[in-house]
């Protein structure tokens, strides 16, 4: 499905959002408007499914963990894109730091959010004239491992195909590779100052907040500060996917940007464009680490490699091209 993405959008100007859940639960479901349409969507954080750039489904994230208004448009349903929504917005809240989720489940549904390690966690009861039951998901409840696929057919509603996909195992790196060192949640610090430290001119850094145990740390701050003291002509620019003042507060990338504003630049991806789940940084045009999943912190660090220094910086200034300094960002940069 390389034609399938998922985003965040903003609720004030989102009209898809509001146009596939008009049709998914007031006119296909029968909820009543009064309902669906409620204070916690100015609040909420927003995902948008984008299928063939069709925007075809939509949920929300609640900031205490609650998930809900999960919506596949009709003609786009028995493709796995339930699935697909709902991952993004699992890993997206385990960015945030959320390691407990809450959902009410319309009953016929408990298999599908039970594939995704969510637990029914309450007795049967009427939501809008629906059958529903909470569910609850832990991090420290999730194992990986290959489960079969479940397909399902509700009665009279909707229904839901799971996708065929390959469990996500761990990253293994070859060790034959003198010029690769597998970075782990222990030695990750050291490696991340070793390459900042090596770093002459210019230092790229995107989704920090993804990986706040790693960036949110004075030490790295400190790396970056003796950069600049090396070469007052240095560059540090930092890509952000999401504003979290969790992030932002305290020794974080934000304290370089409030302190050297014309060599630490801080910005956000364009919010249309997909989440990513991995965090890099590229130093000159040489070195390079990599987390592929933030949650499973354990990456890989290369100190001479020109030629993915070049791709991923590549792709990194394309993301910056597009990026904006984030009304919320304005507010912490004052």
């Amino acid at each position: 499905m390389n034609d399938v993405f998922v985003t965040t959008a903003d609720w004030r100007t989102g009209k898809a959002l509001r146009d596939i859940r008009q049709r998914v639960f007031i006119d296909e479901q029968q909820v009543p408007e009064d309902l669906e349409w409620d204070a916690l969507d100015e609040t909420a954080t927003h995902f948008l499914l984008y299928r063939a750039e069709q925007p075809v489904g939509t949920g929300r994230l609640l900031s205490d963990g609650h998930i809900g208004r999960i919506a596949i448009l009709p003609e786009h349903r028995g493709a796995g894109l339930g699935d697909q929504l709902m991952r993004a917005i699992i890993e997206h809240a385990q960015a945030q730091g959320m390691d407990e989720l809450l959902l009410s489940a319309q009953t016929h549904a408990i298999a599908f959010y039970q594939r995704l390690g969510f637990s029914v966690c309450s007795e049967v009861y009427l939501d809008a004239g629906i059958d529903h039951q909470d569910m609850c998901w832990k991090a420290s409840d999730q194992v990986e491992h290959s489960l079969a696929d479940i397909e399902f057919v509700s009665p009279g509603r909707f229904s839901i195909l799971n996708p065929d996909t390959e469990s996500e195992q761990a990253t293994r790196y070859p060790e034959d590779d003198p010029a690769l060192t597998p970075l782990n949640e222990g030695n990750a610090q050291a490696l991340l100052n070793e390459l900042v430290t090596a770093c002459r001119q210019q230092l790229l850094v995107f989704a920090p907040e993804q990986a706040a145990w790693l960036f949110k740390r004075r030490d790295f701050i400190g790396a970056c500060e003796a950069l600049i003291a090396r070469n007052p002509k240095a560059q540090i620019r930092i890509l952000l996917q999401s504003i979290d003042p969790d992030f932002l507060s305290g020794h974080t990338p934000l304290a370089l940007a409030h302190r050297f504003p014309s060599l630490c630049q801080l910005r956000r991806q364009h919010p249309d464009l997909p989440l990513q789940a991995h965090v890099q940084v590229i130093s000159d045009d040489r070195g390079f680490l990599m987390l592929p999943k933030t949650r499973q912190r354990d990456g890989f660090v290369r100190r001479d490699s020109p030629d993915q220094a070049k791709r991923w910086g590549d792709r990194f200034n394309e993301l910056w091209a597009s990026s904006q300094t984030d009304p919320a960002l304005r507010r912490f940069l004052l």
